[in-house]
């Protein structure tokens, strides 16, 4: 299998750690750069010891722009808000996959309300596709991966997507989705005893859902929640219809359009543990009343970031989706 140069930057974040975790596993992408100015002359596995003898790679004082020369993919895993400001240095220059919000927008004002600020190079926007691999799949070399909470409730409603009205969701999070750097909400001993629900109505991946399912905000409420476990999303979707529809109807639909994903399994029940630690999202589908009840769950870390961003690479380089990807079995229980 050919060789794959990629460098990383933001390495030293959750996603960016286990997005080089994953690359132990590939057969085919090596990790050549990371990318840290302010980690110049250090080792990864000097700032987490758990890597050494693993991963003691350096983080190059080499600028943005050589190193993106030099580089078949980069992978940036930078906060909304920082990927913008260097995407100028490296764009052109190598195949990328962003990881944060600043290019899943076509439109720059969505961007602004969402993000509360304007967004610096516009003109980059359409350069990017929005992508989710079981989804969007297509061939680019400029990649936004979707976000976490987009990527779950997305993949749970998608194959459905016409036939609905109205939509309510109540997801719940682990506190690794809110990053590494704690702030006075997501500190251990509030956080690890709490469960507490925030911007209702206004989290930034809800325009993503709803470019995706063609949907407008009045059609769907949003309640992200943070619980007290540090990996996962757990999802409930109250799916209102325009048609009338059996479950057994529902379910085959499903079944056909996730026949061929290698990483989707329909299932009569989900729960945390079956996920976490692989790349799975887990499916199940049930029906009260006149009302779909959908429930899907996934790893925030894999399969909601850094997992979803490997597929993505690997349609980019004509490999199969689950390259390097199969092999990773839950962490049970």
């Amino acid at each position: 299998m050919k060789n794959i140069n990629v460098s990383i930057f933001g390495s030293t974040g959750y996603i960016g750690l286990e997005l080089i975790r994953l690359l132990q596993l590939h057969p085919a992408f090596e990790v050549q750069y990371l990318y840290g100015p302010h980690h110049a002359g250090k080792k990864l596995s000097d700032i987490y010891p758990h890597l050494s003898g693993i991963v003691d790679l350096d983080f190059m004082s080499l600028n943005a722009s050589e190193i993106a020369e030099q580089s078949d993919l980069i992978f940036l895993c930078l906060p909304h808000g920082v990927t913008h400001k260097i995407m100028p240095e490296v764009f052109g220059k190598t195949k990328i996959i962003d990881l944060s919000g600043d290019f899943r927008h076509k439109d720059s004002e969505i961007y602004k309300q969402y993000y509360g600020e304007t967004h610096p190079c516009p003109e980059l926007i359409k350069k990017f596709e929005y992508m989710i691999p079981e989804i969007q799949n297509k061939k680019s070399d400029y990649i936004a991966n979707a976000g976490c909470f987009a990527s779950a409730i997305q993949l749970a409603l998608f194959p459905i997507k016409k036939y609905i009205d109205k939509i309510s969701i109540m997801a719940v999070t682990g506190s690794s989705g809110s990053g590494k750097k704690h702030t006075s909400n997501t500190h251990h001993p509030l956080r690890s005893q709490n469960i507490k629900s925030y911007k209702i109505g206004s989290h930034q991946h809800l325009p993503e859902i709803c470019q995706t399912l063609d949907i407008n905000t009045e059609q769907i409420q949003f309640v992200p929640t943070s619980g007290p476990f540090v990996r996962g999303i757990f999802a409930t979707c109250f799916v209102d219809l325009n048609k009338k529809s059996e479950l057994l109807e529902i379910k085959k639909i499903y079944k056909n359009y996730y026949q061929n994903a290698p990483f989707i399994r329909i299932k009569n029940s989900v729960q945390l543990v079956d996920v976490v630690g692989s790349n799975f999202c887990d499916i199940s589908l049930d029906k009260i009343n006149n009302q779909i009840i959908i429930q899907v769950c996934l790893d925030n870390l894999i399969k909601g970031a850094s997992g979803s961003a490997i597929q993505n690479a690997n349609i980019m380089f004509d490999l199969p989706q689950e390259t390097g990807l199969k092999i990773l079995s839950p962490v049970f229980p």
